[in-house]
């Protein structure tokens, strides 16, 4: 019998398969990458990555990552050399350091938990950290007045969102906003553009996406995966007492990058 974890390994395996064809935001650009660096010049000498993805693993002087699918090191990892090394883990259940981290860096992590889990793994990762360590996270923010689901399917239909691959975070942030949930299945991702966008044909003509960008929909389909999509303030709100300084800075130049900031906080001593 598959269980939810089973079915949840399952969608991370598609996930790593579709990685090649991901772009900004979903995937960062080497804009997103240098403000994460800049983020944390001067604390790079021990590293932790939330996650694989591997256009951060050049930064900082000594780098592990720490991911819980299997499937996402083996196919999208770069490898482990002498500075930098992949740890299969649990977020939740990270293995005790042999040093404290000077920095801890991700891309679009917090995201990728149940909203329940985003303020016990904040709380992890700062227990790791050194004091005066720093926190630079890409975040995936939901804007506090959310779009109405009609109105951005007529976005689409009017060619005024040129990436389709934004327009799914686009689609995910009014789900939550209609329904108050800050976490967001892509099953119901799927389920709302079906609903709201049958004509593939139309949408491809009026919006200019390809068929095989509307067709990196088809994926989220039945896909039980569930990604968060918290306000900067519930962001703000679920980081711990020993995380001070926190700001959201910008993240680049790339479609829907005013939703995607740089979260950076400072370990207090």
């Amino acid at each position: 019998m598959e269980t939810d974890t089973d079915s949840a390994k399952d969608a991370w395996r598609a996930f790593q398969d579709r990685w090649p064809r991901l772009k900004p935001p979903l995937r960062p650009g080497p804009d997103v990458v240098a403000a994460i660096g800049r983020a944390i010049d001067g604390h790079g000498a021990r590293v932790l990555q939330m996650g694989v993805t591997p256009e951060l693993t050049g930064l900082g002087d000594d780098l592990t990552a720490v991911d819980w699918s299997a499937d996402m090191i083996a196919g999208v990892w770069p490898g482990d050399t002498p500075s930098r090394r992949a740890l299969l883990a649990d977020w939740r259940a990270m293995p005790p350091a042999a040093a404290p981290y000077t920095a801890v860096i991700g891309d679009g992590s917090l995201n990728a938990l149940a909203r329940a889990d985003v303020a016990p793994v904040l709380a992890a990762v700062a227990e790791r950290l050194t004091p005066g360590g720093r926190l630079a996270l890409r975040c995936y923010v939901s804007p506090d007045a959310a779009e109405d689901l009609e109105a951005l399917a007529d976005v689409a239909l009017a060619g005024r969102e040129p990436s389709p691959h934004a327009f799914k975070w686009r689609l995910a942030m009014a789900l939550r906003g209609a329904s108050g949930d800050p976490d967001v299945a892509l099953a119901a991702i799927w389920d709302a553009f079906d609903r709201l966008l049958p004509d593939r044909a139309t949408l491809a003509r009026a919006s200019g996406w390809s068929a095989a960008d509307i067709g990196d929909f088809e994926p989220y389909r039945g896909n039980p995966t569930t990604f968060c999509f918290p306000t900067a303030g519930e962001l703000r709100a679920a980081l711990p007492a020993s995380l001070g300084h926190a700001t959201f800075g910008p993240s680049g130049d790339y479609p829907l990058a005013e939703r995607c900031p740089i979260l950076v906080a400072e370990k207090l001593a």
